[in-house]
C-alpha cells in the first residue's frame, strides 16, 4: 500500500486523470482558438501533468479528508510544487515552456502563479468530494479482466507515446539551438555589413539611424539583401570600390547565402512532428530561444 491505495490503483487513477485532463484541456483550448487543438506534450489523448496533479492532490490531502480547509491547503501546496518542479525540469531539458504564467500577477518566473495555485486548492476539494468518489464507483462495475486488459494496453501505448514525444521534443530543442546559432552569426554579419556599407555610401549612415538592429533571421536577411542590392551597381565603378572592398562585400554576400541555406535545412528537420507539437501547445514559449521559436512558428505557418 502507498497511502490509501496500492501502486496498481494509483497507476490506474493516473491513467484516468491523464485522459480526463486531456479532454478538459483540449476542449477548453479548442474553444478559445475556435478550432480543434490536440492539447499537450504527448501525441495521444493523455496529459501527464493532469494525471500527476490529480494523484498528488489525492495523496497529500488524504490525511485531512475530514477537514476541507486543510484539504484545500494541502492540495494547493502539493499541486503548486509539482507544477513548479515539472516546469523547471521540462524547460531545462527541452529549452521551451509548455505553459507560461509570466503575464499573470504574482507569478514566480512564469512557472507558477497565485491564481493558478488558488484554483488547485479548490480543485482538490472538488476532486475529493465529487469527481474521485464517482470514479471509484464507476470502477466497481468494471470487471477485473477488463480493467487488467485496459491497463496493459494503455501502459504500452503511453510508454510508446512518451518515447516518441520525448524524441520530438529533443528534436525541437536541437532545431531551436541550431536556429539560434545561425541567427547570431547572421546578426554579426549584419553588423559587419553596417560598417562596410556605411563607409561605401553616406546614405546608409542615415538608413542605420532609422532602422534598428533586427532580431529574427528573416528580418536580418531582408535588410542584408536590401543593402547588397543597394551597392550592387557600385561594382562597375572601380574608382569608388577597391579590390579589397569588392572582395569583402562578395564574401559577406556568399556567407549570408550559406547561413540562409543552413537555416532552412535546420527548420525542415522533423517538420511534421515538430509542427504537431507546436500546434498542440500554442502558448509554448522559450526565454532563451524566443526569437528562434517565433521564427519557426511563422515558418511552419507559411509552409502550411
Amino acid at each position: 500500500m502507498i497511502g490509501q491505495y496500492t501502486l496498481y490503483r494509483w497507476v490506474l487513477y493516473f491513467y484516468i486523470y491523464c485522459f480526463l485532463g486531456w479532454v478538459f484541456e483540449s476542449c477548453y483550448v479548442s474553444l478559445m482558438n475556435r478550432k480543434w487543438v490536440n492539447r499537450g506534450f504527448l501525441h495521444g489523448p493523455f496529459l501527464p501533468i493532469y494525471g500527476s496533479g490529480a494523484v498528488m492532490m489525492l495523496f497529500v490531502s488524504a490525511p485531512f479528508k475530514d477537514n476541507l480547509i486543510l484539504t484545500y491547503f494541502a492540495g494547493l501546496a502539493g499541486a503548486t510544487l509539482l507544477e513548479l518542479v515539472t516546469g523547471m525540469l521540462m524547460e531545462a531539458l527541452f529549452k521551451v515552456r509548455y505553459w507560461d504564467y509570466s503575464k499573470q500577477k504574482f507569478n514566480f518566473k512564469g512557472y507558477i502563479c497565485l491564481s493558478s495555485s488558488i484554483a488547485w486548492g479548490f480543485f482538490t476539494i472538488i476532486m475529493n468530494e465529487l469527481i474521485h468518489p464517482c470514479i471509484e464507483k464507476v470502477l466497481t462495475y468494471v470487471p477485473k479482466i477488463w480493467e487488467d486488459s485496459m491497463m496493459t494496453i494503455v501502459t504500452v501505448l503511453l510508454v510508446s507515446d512518451i518515447c516518441l514525444s520525448v524524441r520530438d521534443a529533443l528534436n525541437l530543442r536541437n532545431i531551436l539551438v541550431g536556429m539560434e546559432n545561425v541567427r547570431r552569426e547572421v546578426i554579426i554579419l549584419r553588423k559587419r555589413a553596417d560598417v562596410v556599407i556605411a563607409v561605401l555610401d553616406q546614405e546608409w549612415k542615415e538608413y542605420l539611424k532609422t532602422h534598428p538592429a533586427a532580431e529574427r533571421i528573416e528580418e536580418v536577411g531582408k535588410e542584408l539583401e536590401e543593402r547588397f542590392t543597394h551597392v550592387k551597381n557600385m561594382f562597375a565603378d572601380a574608382n569608388r570600390l577597391s579590390k579589397e572592398q569588392r572582395e569583402e562585400f562578395l564574401e559577406m554576400k556568399e556567407k549570408f547565402s550559406r547561413l540562409k541555406s543552413s537555416s532552412l535545412r535546420i527548420k525542415n528537420r522533423g517538420t511534421g512532428n515538430v509542427h504537431k507539437m507546436i500546434k498542440g501547445n500554442p502558448s509554448m514559449t522559450s526565454s532563451k530561444y524566443g526569437h528562434s521559436l517565433s521564427s519557426l512558428k511563422m515558418y511552419l505557418k507559411d509552409q502550411k
